[in-house]
């Protein structure tokens, strides 16, 4: 018997769903271990902005130097491109970038999210000749993006208390 002659339209349950009545990042997904929170191209935007501001704002840098903004331009091509190459990057950054319908859309988990922003951060440091492996300074913007993006208002002491075993005080020091 094939599985199309066993078939039981009767077992199937239908579901309404309206998802305007979500906010970007509430539309959960069943996984084996519960809900997962999706994540908008907004709301990673966000956190890797005011990621990389909280920790010029610390280490008393401009948050528009290469290393900042070539990291964000990584990190925005890598979340929907995990494995593009640095042209794609420069392209993105090189060019204004038009919105997106999917802009406030959930599509992406924590897991992608992560791996976009410690990529980006990552090949920005060595494609922008300043080394060939991250600094103190870009893992703290790693730490912060990511923060920031479950915790929105998280300060410099959150992120720090979430991430770090030091005190303020020498976090600060190594930025």
């Amino acid at each position: 018997m094939s599985d199309i002659a066993s078939f039981d339209a009767d077992h199937i349950q239908g579901i309404d769903f309206d998802p305007a009545a979500f906010a970007p990042g509430d539309i959960p997904t069943e996984a084996e271990t519960g809900p997962i929170k999706l994540y908008s191209r907004d709301e990673v935007h966000t956190a890797i902005v005011d990621g990389v501001t909280m920790a010029a704002d610390e280490a008393h840098v401009s948050n528009k130097g290469d290393r900042f903004t070539w990291a964000v331009s990584a990190v925005m091509t890598y979340l929907d491109a995990p494995s593009a190459p640095w042209a794609e990057v420069k392209n993105r950054h090189y060019t204004a970038t038009p919105d997106s319908a999917d802009d406030e859309s959930p599509q992406y988990t924590r897991d992608q999210v992560s791996q976009a922003v410690n990529n980006g951060v990552d090949k920005a440091a060595e494609r922008t000749g300043r080394r060939r492996f991250p600094d103190d300074l870009d893992n703290f913007v790693v730490n912060a993006a990511l923060t920031l993006l479950d915790t929105p208002d998280a300060d410099f002491y959150t992120v720090v208390a979430e991430c770090y075993s030091d005190s303020p005080r020498v976090v600060r020091s190594w930025l």
